[in-house]
């Protein structure tokens, strides 16, 4: 982790009312005294679909586990698809229907940590925007450390909500004890002059390092042949930009009329586009893939990543692709921190076919098979590293349980 100018704030007290929560427990056995530190994280939800998710549980599977165990609190999305992982792996999932109310879910973290007193002296929690309402809550209850941690460079994409939790994230620094960040972009977005810490969205190299026979089988198992690919990995949420990528697409196949599109993840856009794309006759050169398990294997059968987000705190999938080799094209509103090896970044404000020609360029480069191989180590080097940053993360979690 890499740390910029900060204080450690005081700490308030606050009231906490009851709320039903489901606490249902891994086999893992109660904590005593020597046993590891148990700290509470803090989300939505425990789904497969939350980036935060995927961030997380790639630290809980590789931290050391005799050392530090991640328990789950989550509010909202009743997706639990994580929840056997996360018990397979020693944690704990409580989860509560908050409705969206933060007094229920302020309610529902009261009676789970008085139940549970002296458990969590560490509480890690990833919407910031919560931390005004929770942060006295939890050091009522026993907390010794709250960290707060940003995972985006934007409040929310509706202009209304925006405005709202930027009043409400205000003077965040008085609301937290540590803070943390996936990128220096996001940190300075959320925690302006307060002191914070970076704490990368690292992958696990050895998975996603270029496999050229898992190349050859994946694209037979799609039916690609040895055409041309671009990729995107992301849900089909506004914030993606689904709908400028199909621009940059039919400008593309222009181009390069045997060039294919991968579209990897859902979500409630994807009819919407799924619709574009028909009515431009590309149906045939577009894969809609869904969620899937083995995104690791598409990314070796893809030649260009294309990420034209409208904001981003650090994009997971481009340390991924980039680790797989891919060269990238994203906007420029992706923080360049992701940028490891080749990666381009380009204004929204550029028209499509300026992007499309790009990404022509891109694709020539990432079928130079020869290159590909060079992005494991580059990953490494970056700090990307799951191994070394997770044992960072516990020795971090450790010194704040007794801070």
């Amino acid at each position: 982790m890499h740390s910029q100018n900060s204080q450690f704030p005081g700490r308030a007290g606050a009231k906490g009312g009851r709320l039903p929560v489901s606490q249902e427990q891994s086999s893992a056995s109660q904590d005593t005294e020597g046993g590891p530190l148990r700290v509470l994280q803090i989300n939505s939800s425990i789904s497969r679909r939350s980036g935060v998710m995927s961030v997380l549980m790639n630290y809980f599977r590789h931290v050391d586990r005799s050392q530090v165990v991640f328990d789950f609190f989550c509010f909202a999305t009743p997706d639990e698809t994580n929840r056997a992982e996360i018990e397979s792996l020693g944690g704990r999932c409580y989860v509560t229907n908050a409705g969206g109310s933060i007094g229920r879910i302020r309610s529902a973290l009261a009676q789970l940590l008085s139940e549970h007193a002296g458990q969590y002296p560490v509480a890690h929690l990833h919407d910031p925007i919560l931390s005004r309402f929770l942060y006295p809550v939890a050091h009522r209850h026993g907390v010794r450390s709250l960290a707060v941690h940003s995972h985006s460079t934007a409040y929310s994409d509706s202009r209304l909500k925006s405005m709202r939790n930027w009043l409400v994230c205000r003077n965040i620094g008085a609301y937290s004890d540590v803070r943390l960040a996936c990128s220096h972009a996001a940190g300075e977005f959320m925690f302006r002059r307060s002191r914070f810490e970076v704490l990368p969205n690292a992958i696990d190299v050895g998975t996603y390092r270029f496999d050229r026979q898992v190349r050859v089988k994946t694209r037979r198992a799609l039916g690609l042949g040895d055409g041309p690919v671009v990729g995107h990995v992301g849900r089909f949420s506004e914030e993606k930009n689904h709908r400028f990528l199909i621009d940059v697409y039919t400008e593309l196949a222009r181009l390069s009329p045997e060039a294919r599109l991968m579209l990897i993840g859902d979500g409630p856009l994807r009819p919407g586009i799924e619709e574009i794309v028909a009515e431009r006759g590309l149906t045939d050169r577009v894969l809609f893939l869904g969620d899937r398990g083995d995104v690791a294997a598409l990314y070796q059968a893809m030649d260009v990543l294309v990420l034209p987000s409208l904001f981003e705190g650090l994009p997971m999938v481009g340390v991924e692709a980039q680790c797989a080799g891919l060269p990238m094209v994203c906007s420029d509103r992706v923080p360049d921190e992701v940028a490891i090896g080749d990666c381009e970044f380009l204004s929204l404000e550029k028209p499509a076919r300026q992007w499309a020609h790009h990404v022509s360029q891109a694709l020539e480069r990432g079928r130079d098979l020869s290159l590909r191989a060079q992005g494991e180590e580059m990953t490494r080097t970056a700090g990307f590293d799951i191994t070394h940053e997770a044992d960072r993360l516990a020795h971090r979690y450790r010194a704040l349980a007794e801070w």
